[in-house]
C-alpha cells in the first residue's frame, strides 16, 4: 500500500488529501460491518480522490487472522490504497500481534505523500510487543519508548515540510477527553509532544475514543476520529446531553474524516457522517 501512495501522481492543486476512520471493529458486530461499509463506499466516492485511507485501529478486534481476513473483505472495494493503525482491541487475542504483522505489515512505518511525510504509530494501549492490557484509570501507556525513538529518527530524516502522525490513542491534552480521560495516554506523552513540536508536526490523527474531535494544542491540530461503528459514547455531546450546541459540537456521531495538507501547511477537515448523501459533510473546520 505504501508503495502505490508514493508511487502516485502528485495532486494537481497541490494539496495532500486522505481520509481516516476508526473503531469500526472492535469485536464481531453485524451492526458496526453496516455502518463502517457505508463509510467505505462514502471515502470511495469522494472527489478529488484521496491519496489514500487508513483506519485508525480496533478494526478486527479481538485480533484473530479470521478477523483480519473479515476486515480486507470490507475494504475490498476500496480502490484508493488502505492502510491500518493497530488498535488495543486488536490485541486482545494472545496472537493478534503476530497476525496484524502478517496480515499488514511493520506496526511502526512512514510514507511520504508530495509536500507531508506521514508517520504511523504502534501505540495501541498495553506494553509494546505484548498483549494489550485493560487501561488504568490513572492514564494509559500509549507509545513506548522504541516507538518514540522510531518517530524522532523518521521524523528528523524527513525532507518534506509537512509533517502528519497517525496512531490509536490521542495524548491526554490535560484531561480534554473528560469523563473519559482514559482516551487519552499520559504516559510519555510530554517527550510525545515535545517531539512533535522539535519536528514541526502539523497534524496528529488518532481514534480509540468513541466520538469525533478536533483541536488545535499548541498549534498543532489533534482529530480524534472514533467513530467507525463499532459504538458511540453520548457524553460529547450526544443527543441527550443538557446544554447549548448538538451533537456536532464534539461528534457523537458514526463518521470518517477527509482531511488535507496543503503545501504551506494549512490543515483543513470535514466530517462525512455514516449513510449521508456522497460528498456531502456533516461539519467542516
Amino acid at each position: 500500500m505504501v508503495e502505490r501512495i508514493e508511487a502516485s501522481r502528485a495532486p494537481d492543486d497541490g494539496v495532500v488529501r486522505f481520509a481516516v476512520a476508526g473503531d469500526s471493529g472492535a469485536w464481531p458486530d453485524p451492526t458496526a460491518d453496516a455502518i463502517f461499509g457505508a463509510l467505505v463506499r462514502q471515502v470511495e466516492a469522494l472527489e478529488p480522490r484521496p491519496a489514500f485511507f487508513a483506519n485508525l485501529g480496533d478494526f478486527a478486534g479481538p485480533g484473530t487472522p479470521a478477523r483480519h481476513e473479515h476486515y480486507l473483505r470490507l475494504v475490498a472495494d476500496l480502490t484508493v490504497p488502505n492502510l491500518c493503525v493497530l488498535g488495543n482491541h486488536d490485541l486482545d487475542d494472545a496472537g493478534g500481534r503476530h497476525a496484524f504483522v502478517t496480515t499488514h505489515g511493520a506496526a511502526n512505518f512512514d510514507f511520504a505523500v508530495a509536500h507531508t511525510r506521514f508517520v504511523v504509530l504502534d501505540a495501541a494501549p498495553g506494553r509494546e510487543g505484548e498483549i494489550a492490557i485493560e487501561e488504568p484509570p490513572e492514564g494509559v501507556e500509549g507509545p513506548g519508548e522504541a516507538t518514540l525513538a522510531f518517530l524522532d529518527e523518521r521524523l528528523a530524516a524527513a525532507d518534506e515540510p509537512n509533517r502528519v502522525v497517525l496512531l490509536h490513542m490521542p495524548p491526554h491534552l490535560g484531561g480534554r477527553y473528560a469523563p473519559h480521560e482514559e482516551w487519552g495516554f499520559r504516559r510519555r506523552e510530554r517527550e510525545f509532544l515535545t517531539l512533535l513540536r522539535t519536528h514541526g508536526v502539523r497534524l496528529v490523527v488518532a481514534a480509540h475514543g468513541l466520538a469525533f474531535d478536533h483541536c488545535v494544542h499548541e498549534g498543532i491540530h489533534v482529530v480524534m476520529s472514533g467513530g467507525g461503528g463499532t459504538g458511540l459514547c453520548s457524553h460529547l455531546r450526544g443527543i441527550c446531553t443538557e446544554g447549548d450546541g448538538g451533537p456536532e459540537d464534539r461528534g457523537a456521531l458514526f463518521h470518517a474524516v477527509e482531511l488535507s495538507v496543503a503545501p504551506d501547511g494549512t490543515v483543513a477537515g470535514r466530517v462525512l457522517q455514516a449513510f449521508d448523501r456522497p460528498g456531502a459533510a456533516r461539519f467542516s473546520f
